[in-house]
């Protein structure tokens, strides 16, 4: 039995993906130390693993969420340095007293457990619940903006450079989560969905989403005689009444039935008078409607792209930020759905338009399909926990 121990940022986006790989694991007796804040302790006990509670500096759900343009990549860049400072400290003893065999940490944003791993001599295996990047591609390409005279950024670049050379790793080792350590990537997308997929080597496992089993998602039935459209804009930010009145015009007394979905921090009352064919939720079980439902419009975060193929679901993409919209970006060019372009014409007309092409067209039918035989050919949870039982006793210097 091996203890194998998983760090991500405090968001459902980064934590929800590796959620049926910990499950797996566990049945297979493995010890599994996850590393939560409390708003996430309780669906981190459902899988199976040991919760073990930290206290973080990161901002909470309900702000907005990072555009990833201008002062705002610098704004997000100082949140990840100063949680890698506060972490890398604050967790050190509990590393050095329940010393695992392998760290299972968030590629993209969780640079402490890089530190951590190499620090103690563990091997360490990046997880990506998005989009990879090397030299063929990159999200900094075109979906991130550097603001190059903002001063913040230089002085992140210096501090964040002196804290990978203080452990003996270089900054692309610290940044990228490459080099020494590292045994394999693993990524929860198929090869296919990856924009490039096929210039990554095979240390690069895309392995798809690890869709957790018996999650408890259970009770939601539709009514007879509709299709069923799923609107949600995920767990990070979903402040916007305005979309919703638009979603309420757009499909109420439709042939639709609509399950919206509209978080914790919109009144219900602002949307006006609900049309029976509508539902209003704060939070629903997004695996079981996504079971029923014919469409899912979406803001395209990774994790609820991956949700929907699994599914079978085509997607009208809303994307809010700019990872988002290279995730929207490629659902259309990929024909697995069409992307929702706020401000281009008249919203509900937009939204109906869309609805309407996308469910009558066949070729999108097809191209979901397709995409789900990739899925099982990635090998998903299967796939993943080979990679990181292949990842113990692994070099680390």
């Amino acid at each position: 039995m091996a203890h194998f121990v998983f760090m991500a940022p405090p968001a459902t986006g980064h934590i929800n993906p590796t959620l049926g790989l910990v499950s797996a694991l566990v049945r297979r007796r493995h010890r599994v130390s996850y590393f939560v804040t409390e708003e996430h302790e309780g669906r981190v006990k459902e899988a199976g693993a040991e919760p073990v509670p930290y206290e973080t500096t990161m901002p909470g759900s309900g702000a907005k969420p990072l555009t990833l343009s201008g002062f705002d990549v610098t704004r997000g860049l100082l949140a990840g340095l100063r949680e890698t400072r506060h972490l890398s400290e604050s967790l050190d003893a509990w590393f050095t007293r329940n010393r695992p065999d392998v760290v299972v940490f968030d590629g993209l944003v969780a640079w402490w457990g890089r530190l951590l791993a190499y620090r103690h001599g563990i091997p360490a295996v990046p997880s990506w619940p998005n989009f990879v990047s090397n030299d063929a591609w990159s999200l900094t390409d075109e979906y991130v903006k550097f603001n190059k005279l903002d001063p913040r950024l230089y002085g992140f670049i210096l501090r964040i450079r002196r804290m990978a050379i203080k452990e003996g790793l270089t900054l692309v080792e610290l940044m990228d989560s490459l080099g020494r350590g590292v045994p394999e990537h693993l990524v929860f997308l198929p090869r296919e969905f990856q924009f490039e997929g096929h210039t990554f080597d095979e240390s690069f496992r895309f392995v798809g989403p690890c869709l957790r089993e018996g999650r408890g998602d259970e009770g939601w039935t539709p009514p007879p005689g509709r299709p069923v459209l799923l609107v949600s804009l995920g767990t990070l930010y979903h402040n916007r009444p305005d979309f919703f009145r638009d979603v309420v015009q757009a499909f109420g007394d439709s042939s639709w039935h609509v399950v919206l979905v509209i978080g914790r921090h919109v009144d219900p009352a602002v949307l006006g008078d609900i049309p029976r064919n509508c539902e209003v939720h704060a939070t629903v079980p997004q695996l079981e409607v996504l079971g029923h439902a014919r469409l899912f419009l979406t803001h395209a975060g990774m994790g609820s792209v991956m949700e929907s193929l699994s599914f079978g679901v085509p997607m009208i993409a809303a994307p809010q930020m700019g990872e988002q919209r290279a995730n929207a970006d490629r659902i259309e060019q990929l024909n697995l759905g069409r992307v929702l372009r706020e401000g281009s014409e008249d919203m509900v007309e937009h939204l109906r338009r869309l609805a309407d092409e996308i469910s009558t067209d066949d070729t999108v039918r097809t191209s979901v399909e397709d995409m789900r035989r990739a899925f099982e050919r990635a090998g998903g949870v299967e796939a993943a926990v080979r990679v990181v039982e292949g990842a113990v006793n692994a070099r680390v210097r």
